[in-house]
């Protein structure tokens, strides 16, 4: 038999029988750091054992190869292959296939034989955009997704993932993670940072700007009224599709926020403050610094070098020296890591206890990656603390009517929460002086499994099968042989978890022409026009991606990006 986990976390475990009702179809929306990965792992582990091909795809070379080492030790018997990255493996010379979704969606490698397969999407909210939907193969009948929260701007949730994956089969989420001592409790301080003078008339003169396009929005029949997340979904729809007066509004609303956010994130009063924070920094047992830019993270490193050693992983920094400044984070030599968004999603980072925000998140979703940086479980005595410094009277203040974050929860998870002006810095020394809980709470576990009187005797057929399938055990019994044999396709019976889609507004002018849309990136961070050696190309300045080159200037104006700025 494969090797598996000696036990899974309880949560994990009733992840894999959702998931098996559902007829091996679904997401795990569950928060970082809880430990999704051990959920597929014990997935995979399975469909091998039935003579199933497994593809596995992900984001990046970084998890690529995270992915390639933990398989490798859970399947110790199986053959893994890579591809992308230089790797080049294909189906037929592997058991397991371990892939980017760049090259899934060019090379789309389908299983090799007729028995199928199963897919494993990691981070899979980032698999909607148009090209890299291509790397959802519909060959593959069994399928998981992983991901923290299941959130776009637009519509490719409900039009491209839910479809595919069939929909949520199980949530988990810093609540009831923390109760269940998977995740640790943190201590939040808010830091109030005004903003500069011209920065101040700047943003007050965007805030007009954008209160009178979403008064315009507000107003338009079936706009959604409640949830933020929903409101910015509808907006970014007519931004594309309309082309009447309801769509300038949109894009007005987008290019405004998109600024407003770019002023509160480079706020200079930020990295003023950041060097008061050197002592605490040097205290913790590893601090992480998330920022947007390239150009914030140095900022800090800036202001905070003189005061200790600090260094920054960027979306260029080589395999081998992302590894080195990890390693030495992990081992003391280096006391921080500033790190524009590559840490947000999916890298094994060090256990840091200090996680400090400059730059405000732009979604929830990023939110929640940065918080579980810092709240995966910690020893004893070291308690988890977040800093996230916020410009007054702004969109990121915790204190306005207008949240577009996820300071609320934050607030509720936290073990305690204040705010703190940028003068208090002794009391807000005192709050940080935080240890953590005098007792830990243990993770709820199942297994591992010696004996089969461990089972419940009220489990059913398909809660049996994933107690002789999913905890470990050394030999194969007459009670495994009649597990395996039972037929769970036919037993699909819990039904998907809700998923709140919004009613989206009907179109005034219907767009033909998207050359106007495929200028507007994401709604986040504009896109400029940057002359290569092989031509033209659009680049997004939040996240760098850029579109296919082209020859001539007028062509790439036309072109689309592939923008990762809301994943």
């Amino acid at each position: 038999m494969n090797s598996t986990n000696q036990f899974l976390y309880r949560w994990q475990f009733e992840a894999l029988i959702s998931w098996l009702r559902c007829g091996r179809r679904g997401i795990v929306e569950a928060v970082t750091g809880s430990g999704k990965t051990n959920v597929a792992l014990a997935a995979a582990a399975d469909a091998n054992r039935r003579g199933l091909f497994v593809l596995v795809v992900v984001p990046s070379r970084v998890l690529m190869n995270q992915w390639a080492f933990h398989l490798a030790k859970t399947l110790p018997g199986c053959r893994i292959g890579r591809l992308g990255d230089n790797f080049s493996d294909g189906v037929n010379g592997c058991d397991v296939l371990v892939t980017t979704r760049h090259s899934a969606s060019t090379r789309r490698p389908v299983p090799p034989t007729e028995a199928g397969g199963l897919i494993i999407a990691d981070e899979c909210h980032g698999f909607g955009g148009k090209t890299l939907r291509q790397s959802l193969i519909h060959d593959y009948q069994e399928r998981l997704g992983l991901t923290a929260t299941l959130e776009r701007s637009d519509q490719a949730v409900e039009k491209t993932l839910l479809p595919y994956f069939g929909g949520v089969c199980y949530r988990y989420g810093f609540g009831p993670a923390i109760a269940d001592g998977v995740c640790a409790q943190p201590r939040v301080a808010f830091v109030a940072v005004p903003l500069a003078s011209e920065e101040r008339i700047e943003y007050d003169d965007i805030e007009t700007s954008l209160v009178q396009a979403r008064q315009v929005l507000r107003a338009i029949p079936d706009m959604p009224q409640g949830s933020f997340s929903a409101f910015l979904i509808a907006v970014s729809h007519l931004a594309e599709h309309d082309a009447g007066p309801n769509g300038k509004a949109a894009v007005t609303y987008l290019e405004a926020f998109s600024r407003r956010r770019e002023i509160v994130a480079t706020s200079r009063a930020k990295y003023e403050v950041l060097s008061r924070f050197a002592p605490l920094i040097k205290q913790a047992a590893g601090s992480l610094l998330f920022t947007q830019t390239v150009k914030a993270a140095n900022h800090a490193i800036n202001r905070l070098d003189p005061l200790l050693n600090i260094e920054i992983i960027t979306g260029e920094t080589s395999r081998g020296e992302r590894e080195r400044i990890l390693h030495e984070l992990r081992v003391g030599t280096i006391d921080a890591v500033a790190a524009p968004r590559v840490l947000d999603e999916g890298i094994d980072v060090p256990n840091a206890n200090l996680g400090i925000v400059i730059s405000a998140s732009r979604t929830r979703r990023q939110m929640i990656q940065r918080m579980g940086r810092i709240l995966r479980r910690k020893p004893l005595g070291s308690g988890a603390r977040f800093v996230i410094l916020f410009a007054s009277d702004t969109l990121e203040d915790p204190r306005t009517d207008e949240r577009d974050g996820f300071m609320e929860e934050i607030q509720d998870v936290a073990e305690s929460s204040r705010i703190f002006g940028a003068g208090d810095h002794e009391r807000l020394t005192s709050f940080l002086d935080f240890r953590g809980p005098e007792v830990l709470t243990s993770p709820k576990s199942i297994g591992p499994m010696s004996s089969l009187e461990a089972i419940p005797t009220q489990s059913d057929r398909v809660e049996r099968y994933a107690w002789l399938n999913f905890l470990a055990w050394h030999e194969r019994t007459k009670d495994h042989a009649e597990a395996w044999d039972f037929d769970l396709g036919d037993s699909a019976a819990l039904p998907y978890l809700e998923f709140q889609t919004p009613e989206l507004p009907a179109l005034g002018v219907e767009r033909v022409s998207k050359s106007k849309a495929a200028l507007l990136s994401t709604g986040e961070q504009p896109v400029t026009l940057i002359k290569r050696s092989e031509g033209f190309a659009l680049q997004c300045t939040g996240c760098g991606a850029m579109s296919e080159p082209t020859r001539f200037r007028w062509k790439a104006l036309d072109a689309t990006v592939e923008c990762s700025c809301l994943w």
